[in-house]
């Protein structure tokens, strides 16, 4: 008879196990930062940098035509990590990094964890005078991954105008 009990209890022991093991999800690990892009219209040459800033703080700007995207980093034994290449960190040491990619756009990139709901762009002379100055909302779209897990994010493009 203990043989008997001991299978039954065993059984029923291991439904409820798979039946609650059923239920949970398991999210992978994420570190996604959004990219905010301004488009300067009007005097783009006159520009000499575009600065964002929101409620956490104001940009801090990279070299021109940087890739504004993590990129990986050498880690010790990992395989396949050995040769460096750019890094911009998923959390930014300012509340946005900047970079020129082209003429007259502006790339930002911002850890997810920190999205604003709105940002103040200026445009910048060479002698730092404020050329063109806005405040825009931000909608947040989610373009990959999931419901429960979350993904990465986009906005639509900021427009500078320049006169």
């Amino acid at each position: 008879m203990k043989t008997g009990w001991g299978i039954l209890g065993t059984g029923l022991l291991l439904a409820a196990t798979l039946g609650t093991v059923g239920c949970s999800f398991v999210c992978p690990a994420s570190g996604y930062a959004s990219i905010i892009t301004v488009n300067v219209e009007g005097n783009a040459a006159a520009v000499d940098e575009v600065q964002m800033c929101s409620d956490q703080g104001c940009s801090q700007r990279l070299p021109d035509y940087a890739p504004a995207i993590p990129m990986k980093t050498v880690q010790p034994g990992v395989p396949g990590s050995d040769t460096p290449t750019p890094f911009i960190p998923a959390t930014p040491p300012a509340a946005f990094l900047g970079t020129r990619t082209d003429i007259d756009t502006w790339a930002f990139s911002i850890s997810q964890a920190d999205l604003p709901e709105h940002v103040t762009v200026r445009a910048l002379g060479a002698d730092k005078a404020v050329l063109a100055e806005q405040r825009n909302d931000l909608v947040w779209t989610r373009v990959g991954g999931s419901e429960q897990c979350g993904g990465p994010v986009t906005t639509p493009p900021i427009i500078l105008r320049v006169p």
